[in-house]
């Protein structure tokens, strides 16, 4: 999955999360880097940052699955990812107690390697930022 989405360029390079070889870690650095040599130039620096609320748990299947399609991914990839999406349901046990089953209808699970992949995808036509913006 990792290299289609890398051959094709489906994630925008400023996407740092869950990626190899990039980390939050490098994004600040660049994002000190350019605020002080924006200072050094008397240039302004603005900072705006948006937390998606419990952005993992909102991601539409149907739409991810026909974002899948869209970029190319080969059926048999995408039919993996539809069935892995498919009929997820949980339970809460508690002191004793168990809830009801509860359906799934939407997300990927954020502490998977998957559903990271599949949340990058999901987000990654947001519109593009402008040159020097982050």
């Amino acid at each position: 999955m990792m290299q289609h989405i890398e051959e094709h360029d489906l994630i925008v390079p400023e996407q740092f999360g869950f990626r190899r070889g990039h980390s939050t870690t490098h994004q600040q650095v660049r994002v000190e880097n350019d605020t002080h040599r924006n200072t050094a130039l008397s240039n302004n620096t603005v900072m705006v940052l948006l937390d998606g609320e419990k952005a993992f748990d909102n991601v539409w299947h149907d739409g991810l699955v026909y974002k899948l399609v869209q970029t190319g991914f080969s059926t048999y990839l995408t039919r993996m990812v539809r069935n892995y999406l498919a009929n997820r349901s949980f339970r809460v046990h508690f002191t004793g107690t168990e809830s009801e089953l509860q359906a799934i209808p939407a997300g990927v699970l954020q502490s998977s390697l998957l559903g990271s992949i599949l949340y990058n995808l999901y987000t990654s036509n947001f519109p593009p930022l402008p040159v020097g913006a982050y």
